[in-house]
């Protein structure tokens, strides 16, 4: 199978919280983890099913060991491109694939 992606992918297993688009203001979020992400997109594994074309907001926060001094809040918005069963698992998980629509992030210094 041809790689077709424009961007390369780092594998990252980082916690994401997705909000529905159309639930932005009262929402519970969705809580799930990325198993890869480039500048284009990310690839991330939930419990709950979602349509493809679905608009979301996501927020990533990485860990404060890989930012040194700085925490990093990473958020957008973000379109489901792609879903798949995962395999393996006990829960009923897929796997879902985004295009990257719009992108912030936050930086904060350790005091």
């Amino acid at each position: 199978m041809e790689e077709r992606r424009a961007a390369r992918r780092y594998k990252l297993a980082l916690q994401v919280e997705i909000r529905l688009e159309s639930n932005l203001k009262e929402f519970e979020p969705i809580l799930g983890r990325t198993r890869d992400i480039s500048t284009h997109g990310f690839y991330f594994e939930v419990g709950q099913r979602l349509s493809v074309g679905m608009k979301i907001g996501f927020s990533i926060m990485p860990p404060w060991e890989s930012t040194q001094a700085t925490h990093a809040f990473i958020s957008g918005q973000a379109r489901v491109v792609r879903i798949e069963e995962v395999e393996g698992t006990s829960a009923d998980r897929v796997g879902l694939g985004t295009a990257r629509t719009c992108l912030s992030i936050l930086l904060l210094e350790r005091l």
